[in-house]
């Protein structure tokens, strides 16, 4: 009997054992597990942080790309200030142009910096005027050619060929009325609201040669960037250099007439008197 007894003592020992282990086991498994699952979460998390930080480096470097470009278009808006007719003038006394003698030379008013674009650009509208109104040119009397002085209706053939380009034109040798001059009115009109504005005007002069003028008014002064050109014996043209002037004073009447007077050199910069003042009949 104590034989039974022990051995039945020892399988209840031997029992509860194995239950210990079997729980211990599960135990392990059920952390095993449970750290199976963070260990497999981690990686899925630092993935989506590796992604969604490129897509934070993708907007970065979007956002970045739309910085660059607005930083671009501002640039190409700036270099292209003077084209749409104001702000170019201004620029010579911004901070990265604020040298002493720059400003000096601005507030002469003459011999101001032109921009190489602008320059480019008037010379080549220039030309392709000259181009069109060659044949007119090439067919007319001339008489002598070494001071050449076209008749009337050669000039007025001229005027009408560059009327038909719908820009305003006006014939430099006489007092009559502007060529596309409601043009020209309305931009005189706006400056004298102080609307910033710009405008191309033509000018033929008796020997046929052509100016091209661009108004300018930047809300407080006005400015006359000019490239003139000549004839060659033949078709070939010859430019004249830029020249970029501010208007010290102007005035614009009902009847019509566009008066003012050139930033010009005067004494002791220049010995004799220059005359800036100009009249056209708009």
């Amino acid at each position: 009997m104590r034989v039974m007894r022990n051995k039945n003592d020892w399988m209840q020992k031997k029992s509860i054992i194995i239950i210990l282990v079997v729980l211990l086991l599960v135990a392990i498994l059920a952390v095993a597990a449970e750290l199976g699952m963070k260990s497999g979460g981690r990686p899925n998390k630092i993935i989506e942080k590796i992604t969604d930080g490129n897509e934070d480096n993708s907007n970065s470097d979007s956002n970045n790309m739309k910085e660059k470009d607005s930083e671009k278009e501002f640039e190409d808006d700036t270099n292209s200030e003077l084209n749409t007719g104001y702000g170019y003038e201004m620029d010579v006394l911004s901070d990265k142009n604020n040298s002493t003698e720059e400003k000096t030379v601005y507030e002469k008013g003459y011999d101001l910096p032109v921009d190489k674009q602008e320059d480019k650009t008037a010379k080549k509208e220039l030309h392709e005027m000259m181009q069109a109104v060659w044949p007119i040119y090439d067919k007319s009397e001339k008489g002598d050619t070494s001071n050449v002085v076209l008749p009337s209706k050669t000039i007025k053939k001229i005027l009408d060929k560059i009327e038909s380009c719908s820009v305003p034109a006006f014939f430099s040798g006489r007092e009559e009325h502007m060529r596309n001059a409601d043009k020209f009115d309305g931009f005189l009109k706006n400056a004298q609201k102080g609307e910033k504005d710009s405008i191309i005007v033509y000018e033929v002069h008796e020997d046929g040669g052509v100016g091209r003028n661009k108004y300018i008014f930047d809300g407080q002064n006005m400015y006359v960037l000019y490239v003139g050109s000549v004839w060659n014996n033949d078709e070939d043209v010859i430019s004249i250099d830029t020249t970029y002037t501010r208007i010290k004073e102007w005035n614009y009447t009902k009847d019509g007439w566009f008066t003012g007077e050139f930033c010009v050199p005067e004494p002791p910069e220049r010995s004799e008197t220059v005359d800036g003042r100009f009249r056209i009949l708009v």
